[in-house]
């Protein structure tokens, strides 16, 4: 029964236009024929090759279990980091491409961002994004030695430029649904002014990362406006929401699966593939929209006047800063 269970739940996550025995096959490298046999029952499938099937197709053990129907609340998360070390970037970068790339390549992909703070694929091309490098090196390093670098002399490395481009290209190809509130950028604004207050940056250099944070939101604002994303015509929706509490909850949507982060750490998630749990994750998000102001296309009153007040805020820490 477990087995049938496991090959139906696969089954799901497979494209119609992919032969599932041959995609059996090619998970166990084995025979076509020898997968037939696997599938229909008139071969055992052993354990370690439902174990590999079960990691390959990113199945929850919980769902082949039948006994889960009678412990519906328990289910299996997994981190989506092992080790937070001074590597921590490099594995967070591999770790999101693998993730988005099924949502890019699905017909009807889509990503929903529950934003508390701003979110890490949205930056400019020049301080910004240097500054979000410097930040978590800064804040997430065990070596005392890199947490004395001023930001003047921090130079990351050409690999780390490398995947941080192509993590914030795949997101900018993809279809987004964002819900703010009114504190979204609060967290980075403190960022920027904490680096300042302990001398690791100068005020020039607070000053033109706030810039950046200026020009990141105002292509959000555009891509709020025309509905669409700068870097593609996938779809760009924008919601306000001050009367649910958001939590950095990501949730992602293919054509064959559903997933859910939930952060634990800075950057790191637990990560949820349990299909009741992210069926009501998804009717929670459509409920929270319900109560949330639309941002986008024609309602340019209520985004003329939430984005007013984001610059706002950086306008008033940069007098600050200027003292």
């Amino acid at each position: 029964m477990e087995k049938a269970k496991l090959f139906e739940l696969i089954k799901e996550k497979i494209p119609k236009n992919i032969s599932f025995i041959d995609e059996i096959a090619d998970v166990l490298d084995i025979s076509y024929d020898a997968s037939y046999r696997r599938i229909k029952g008139k071969t055992v499938l052993t354990l370690k090759e439902g174990l590999s099937l079960s990691s390959y197709f990113n199945i929850n053990l919980n769902d082949v279990s039948v006994d889960r129907k009678n412990h519906p609340e328990k289910i299996i998360v997994e981190k989506s980091h092992n080790l937070v070390s001074d590597n921590f970037l490099h594995t967070f970068f591999d770790k999101s491409k693998e993730e988005i790339t099924k949502i890019i390549s699905s017909k009807n992909g889509q990503i929903y961002n529950c934003v508390k703070d701003f979110p890490f694929y949205h930056a400019d091309n020049g301080s910004l994004k240097k500054f979000r490098i410097y930040l978590f090196i800064n804040m997430l390093s065990k070596d005392p030695n890199l947490k004395k670098i001023p930001f003047s002399k921090f130079e990351p490395s050409y690999d780390i430029i490398e995947k941080y481009n192509f993590f914030l290209k795949q997101y900018g190809n993809v279809s987004l649904v964002e819900i703010w509130n009114d504190s979204t950028i609060d967290n980075i604004i403190n960022q920027i002014q904490y680096f300042f207050d302990v001398g690791l940056t100068t005020k020039e250099e607070a000053l033109s990362i706030a810039d950046g944070l200026i020009d990141s939101l105002k292509l959000i604002e555009e891509q709020a406006k025309n509905n669409k994303r700068i870097e593609s015509k996938e779809s760009f929706h924008l919601y306000q929401n001050n009367l649910i509490s958001l939590l950095n909850t990501i949730f992602m949507k293919s054509d064959t699966e559903k997933k859910v982060f939930v952060p634990f750490t800075n950057l790191t998630y637990f990560k949820v593939i349990d299909k009741n749990t992210t069926n009501q994750i998804e009717q929670h998000l459509k409920t929270q929209l319900e109560f949330s102001t639309n941002l986008t296309g024609e309602s340019s009153v209520e985004r003329n006047k939430f984005f007013n007040s984001m610059y706002q805020k950086i306008e008033k820490r940069k007098l600050k800063l200027n003292f």
